[in-house]
C-alpha cells in the first residue's frame, strides 16, 4: 500500500507526462484525456441525431432491464460491424466485412447470453471505474488503474448478480446517450455552448460527474421499476 501511494505521489508531482518523480512510471503508462477533443465531437452532432440519442437512452433507462436480450445482440452486432468494417477495409471490401462481422457477432452472442452480458459489463465497468477514479481525484495520468479494476469487477459481477450486471450495462449506455445528446443541444446554442466548454475545459471531475451521477440514478431507477413490477423481474 504504501509503495502504491507513493507511486500516486510521483505522478501528481509530475503532470507533464514524461516519468514519475524517480523515473518509477514510464511515459506509456501515463495517459492523457483530451476534454476538448471530446467537445469537438459533441459539437459535430446535429440537432436530430442528439433527439435519436436522447429517445435511445430513455428506452435503455426505462426498458433496458426487460429487452436486455435484444440489447446484447444490438452492442455485438455493432462491435462486429465496426470490426468487420476494419478488418474488410484492409482486405477490399468493407461493407462485406462489416456485414459478415456484425452476423458473426449476433449469432456468437446468443447461445453465450451470460458470457456475452459479463463482456458488456466489463465493459461498462472499465468506463465507470476509470470514471470514479478522477471523481475521487486520484491522478489522472494513472486513469487506467481504475478502468482496470473496474474492468475486472464489471466482467465478475454477472456471476455473483445477473440483474446488477444487466442493469449496469443498460444504465451506462442509456445515460451516456442522454449526456451525449443533451450536451449536443446545450453545444448548439453558442453562449451556453461556449460556458460549457470552458467548464469542460481541463475539468476531469465534471466529466466524470457526467458519467457516474446518471448511471447511479438510472440503476436506482431500474432498481424500483423492478420491485414494482415482479412479472418483469430478471433471473438471478
Amino acid at each position: 500500500m504504501n509503495v502504491a501511494l507513493r507511486l500516486l505521489a510521483q505522478t501528481n508531482g509530475d503532470s507533464g507526462g514524461g516519468t514519475g518523480a524517480n523515473g518509477v512510471i514510464p511515459s506509456a503508462f501515463l495517459t492523457e484525456i483530451d476534454c476538448n477533443r471530446i467537445w469537438e465531437c459533441i459539437g459535430q452532432i446535429s440537432w436530430l441525431e442528439a433527439a435519436v440519442f436522447i429517445a435511445f437512452g430513455f428506452i435503455y433507462v426505462l426498458y433496458g432491464w426487460r429487452m436486455f436480450r435484444a440489447l446484447v445482440v444490438i452492442n455485438f452486432a455493432a462491435i462486429g460491424l465496426y470490426a468487420g468494417m476494419f478488418f474488410g477495409g484492409q482486405l477490399g471490401s468493407a461493407l462485406w466485412g462489416g456485414l459478415m462481422g456484425a452476423t458473426l457477432m449476433s449469432l456468437f452472442c446468443w447461445p453465450f447470453m451470460k458470457y456475452s452480458i459479463a463482456i458488456l459489463g466489463a465493459l461498462a465497468g472499465g468506463i465507470l471505474g476509470g470514471a470514479l477514479w478522477l471523481l475521487i481525484g486520484l491522478p489522472q495520468p494513472l486513469i487506467w488503474c481504475g478502468a482496470l479494476a473496474g474492468l475486472v469487477a464489471g466482467g465478475l459481477l454477472v456471476f455473483s448478480s445477473y440483474k446488477t450486471s444487466i442493469m449496469l450495462f443498460t444504465c451506462l449506455q442509456g445515460s451516456s446517450f442522454i449526456v451525449t445528446g443533451g450536451l449536443a443541444l446545450i453545444g448548439a446554442y453558442p453562449n451556453l455552448g461556449d460556458h460549457l466548454a470552458r467548464a469542460l475545459d481541463g475539468n476531469m471531475f465534471l466529466l466524470a460527474t457526467f458519467v457516474v451521477v446518471p448511471t447511479a440514478a438510472g440503476m436506482f431507477f431500474q432498481q424500483r421499476l423492478i420491485k414494482q413490477e415482479q412479472k418483469w423481474a430478471m433471473p438471478e
